[in-house]
């Protein structure tokens, strides 16, 4: 391991700020006032997003038979006010960390494995047991945003995230705590702290240091968990075998995890389009 672990933490606290569409995009993930207005003003000053969000809400996945041709036509009858901001984001995030001078970097995998995981979430939201129920706009934006600080970590060291990637894309957590000092959820919760992301999605960022309780912030921690293990054996072996997963079933049951395995077998050659979408893959 590095002996500059405290150095690297410097480098990630002092990444650049975002951009001015992305810092916008985050203010108003984190208002509970939420307006559309304000959705349709923010996304309309980037032609990019613009043209990104169009063609999401117009995508097979969604199934919208009319031509939808603005940005409030999509929040209204598509997407939503919550998950268009969470797209919207991470469209603008594509744009804000450098990850092409690491050649071994896989930005669909990446992508692909982020939505799943954002979609999962937020269909497992709806069957946690305890009373208080997430709001699934939130487990979704905690879901996509859980591994961000890959690609922070690919930004500030694409060397050594070029050789953790090419030995085995499973273990960069263990790869990235003995060659840097810090990891991809370690990372993720830093950037989302000085983001001023909501309390509840920052704690779910470094789930694996997190006890199974009834704390709302808690079982947020735990369903992305669960869906991040999820959209990574969808991702690498085409399936999901639920022997494999590790959750607490005290916070969901068994049988609402297959349930959801189950949807979101059908929904993966869509939910990859998005994730070309959103790194622009077919602009």
């Amino acid at each position: 391991m590095y002996d500059c672990n405290i150095d690297n933490i410097r480098k990630i606290k002092q990444l650049p700020v975002l951009n001015g569409v992305s810092q916008k995009i985050i203010r108003i993930i984190s208002d509970d006032q939420i307006e559309l207005g304000d959705v349709v003003d923010i996304i309309s000053k980037s032609p990019a997003i613009t043209a990104r969000i169009l063609r999401c809400a117009n995508s097979a996945y969604f199934g919208q038979r009319a031509q939808i041709s603005s940005v409030r036509e999509a929040i209204i009858r598509v997407l939503g006010l919550k998950l268009t901001c969470s797209l919207s984001l991470a469209m603008a995030l594509t744009g804000s960390f450098n990850t092409r001078q690491c050649s071994t970097f896989n930005p669909e995998q990446y992508w692909t494995t982020s939505i799943t995981a954002a979609i999962t979430a937020q269909e497992l939201s709806s069957y946690i047991k305890h009373s208080d129920k997430l709001e699934p706009a939130t487990a979704y934006t905690a879901g996509l945003l859980h591994t961000i600080g890959i690609m922070a970590l690919t930004h500030i060291f694409p060397t050594e995230m070029a050789t953790i990637f090419a030995n085995n894309v499973e273990s960069i957590q263990q790869q990235t705590q003995e060659k840097l000092g810090i990891d991809q959820h370690q990372t993720s919760t830093i950037l989302a702290n000085s983001w001023n992301l909501p309390e509840s999605i920052v704690a779910s960022m470094n789930y694996s240091n997190i006890d199974s309780s009834s704390d709302e912030n808690s079982t947020l921690a735990a369903i992305v968990c669960l869906s991040s293990q999820i959209a990574n054996s969808f991702y690498l072996h085409k399936n999901c075998d639920m022997q494999q997963l590790k959750f607490d079933k005290q916070t969901i049951n068994a049988k609402h995890v297959d349930k959801v395995i189950a949807e979101i077998t059908t929904q993966l050659e869509g939910l990859q389009e998005i994730a070309q979408l959103i790194i622009g893959v077919q602009d």
